[in-house]
This record gives C-alpha cells, sequence and structure tokens, in this order.
C-alpha cells in the first residue's frame, strides 16, 4: 500500500512540476503560440495520438479516485477502533476514548486539566496527553503515574483489543493553586510589629 501511495504522489508532483513549467513558460513567451497549437491539431488528427490522450486522461482520473478512496479509508479507520466479540464486531469512538481519558484524570490530584489525543495506528493505540499540573507537583514522578493511570484504564475499557497501549505526555503549563499565597505574600501576611517595651 504505500508503494501505491508513493507512486500516486509522485505522479501528482510530476504532473504539477509540469504544469507549473508550462505555465511559466507561457507566460514569458519562452513557448510560440505556434507550439502548443501545432501540438494540438497534431493530437486531434492522429488516431494514435488520440488514444494515448484518452488512455492517460483515464488513467489520472483513476488513479485520483484510487487515492482519494485510499485517503477516505484511511481517515474513517483513525476514527474508531474495532474489536470482534463472539457475537458481532465492535467499534469504538476515539472521541468516546479519549473523553473517557478526561474524566478518569479526577482522581489525579497533581493535574488540573489533561487533554488527549487517541490515534489508532497499525499494531499499536497512541495516546498523546497535553496536561496542566498543579505546582509543586514532581514532574518524572506524575508523568510516569499519569502514563499508568492512562495505559491502565484504556487497558482495562478496551479488554478485547490486543494491540498495545502507548502513552505520551506533554507538560504545557504548572498553575498555582488557587487561594494559594506566594513566599512574599506570605512573608507580607507574617508581618508582626515591632515590640514597643513596656
Amino acid at each position: 500500500m504505500k508503494l501505491f501511495t508513493w507512486i500516486i504522489l509522485s505522479c501528482y508532483i510530476v504532473l504539477f512540476m509540469l504544469v507549473g513549467l508550462g505555465l511559466i513558460a507561457f507566460s514569458l513567451h519562452w513557448v510560440p503560440v505556434e507550439g502548443p497549437t501545432w501540438w494540438l491539431e497534431m493530437a486531434y488528427s492522429e488516431k494514435n495520438l488520440r488514444a494515448a490522450c484518452f488512455l492517460t486522461g483515464a488513467g489520472l482520473i483513476l488513479l485520483n479516485w484510487m487515492y482519494a478512496e485510499l485517503t477516505l479509508s484511511k481517515f474513517r479507520k483513525q476514527k474508531t477502533i474495532a474489536f470482534e466479540n463472539p457475537n458481532g464486531q465492535v467499534t469504538v469512538s476515539l472521541s468516546a476514548i479519549e473523553d473517557f481519558i478526561r474524566r478518569s484524570s479526577q482522581e489525579l490530584h497533581e493535574v488540573k486539566e489533561l487533554r488527549s489525543d487517541v490515534v489508532a495506528r497499525k499494531g499499536k493505540i497512541l495516546v498523546r496527553a497535553r496536561v496542566v499540573l498543579w505546582s509543586g507537583a514532581h514532574i518524572p514522578d506524575s508523568a510516569e503515574r499519569i502514563q499508568s493511570v492512562i495505559k491502565a484504564k484504556v487497558q482495562e475499557m478496551l479488554s478485547g483489543i490486543e494491540e498495545p497501549v502507548i502513552v505520551r505526555v506533554h507538560v504545557a503549563k504548572i498553575a498555582l493553586r488557587e487561594g494559594k499565597e506566594s513566599p512574599s505574600e506570605r512573608r507580607i501576611g507574617q508581618f508582626t510589629p515591632p515590640f514597643r517595651g513596656l
């Protein structure tokens, strides 16, 4: 399938390069007006050239249709995860898994906010978690705990799937807890008047 995709991409690149070069040459008067007219007249009059033009056009349409089908099928596959049950096939929306991960993150006290992006690739499920941690959290330990919890929850949720779950964590921000004073504010609040004596 990758070879087929590369062939189609190569055809697109060559075709658009030729069209672009032709338009540049035409705009700079590098191509005389008689040249394209002569080629069109010859192709129109010659039966073999007309057949070649027909086959080339049909081939381009077919390649375009196949590439569109391939792209759409990949897009559809990436939106759901499918697995087989004894009673038939089950599909799970990736957005449902993302919402489940977001709700599961509420048990992580060091996490203020978590957003995830789940991608189903061949042979694995990739979870990218973007988190906002509360200040005071130890980042390596917190990231490891987040990865463990997400992996366990997803594996528990999708117990019929054998693909490994890979969790990547990106700490986007460290947030201060509401109502928590900074050290300078704490020092100001703890100010005591000087002793004046008796």
